[in-house]
């Protein structure tokens, strides 16, 4: 943990967390293409993130400590935007794919569920449901 990040609040510190997450699953397949920055710079604005705050965590990105959200919906919400990331580009890449699946056991996915979340998140996010159709679809089933 970073002397910074002792004095931040616990949703400032899982901010920064998700977006260190966008961005190695952005940057799993070796590069970071103008496209996934531009989506995971979006997504940092809807997160309300200041641009040093961005500039910080891509700059140190060690010193930013893994912080899981509390609730299901919140865990849901970052696991989207992780697929969604691994999606922008156009191409799926078998390591994008397997660090969206680390993450989602990280967030707290059951072992035995996450290829089959992972998949229909990929499905539904390719056919443009939104995010809350997409929750209400995922665990439904």
């Amino acid at each position: 943990m970073g002397f910074q990040e002792l004095f931040e609040s616990f949703d400032k510190k899982k901010r920064k967390s998700h977006f260190k997450n966008l961005l190695a699953v952005a940057m799993a397949d070796g590069k970071l293409d103008n496209i996934e920055f531009d989506y995971i710079m979006q997504l940092a604005d809807k997160c309300y993130m200041t641009g040093d705050e961005v500039k910080r965590v891509i700059d140190f990105p060690e010193a930013i400590s893994f912080h899981p959200p509390k609730t299901e919906r919140e865990r849901f919400d970052q696991m989207y935007d992780l697929v969604t990331v691994m999606l922008v580009d156009g191409r799926i890449d078998d390591r994008e794919m397997q660090l969206c699946k680390v993450f989602a056991m990280k967030l707290g996915f059951k072992p035995a569920i996450v290829d089959k979340l992972v998949l229909d998140l990929i499905d539904n996010a390719l056919k443009g449901v939104a995010k809350d159709v997409a929750l209400a679809h995922v665990f439904s089933k």
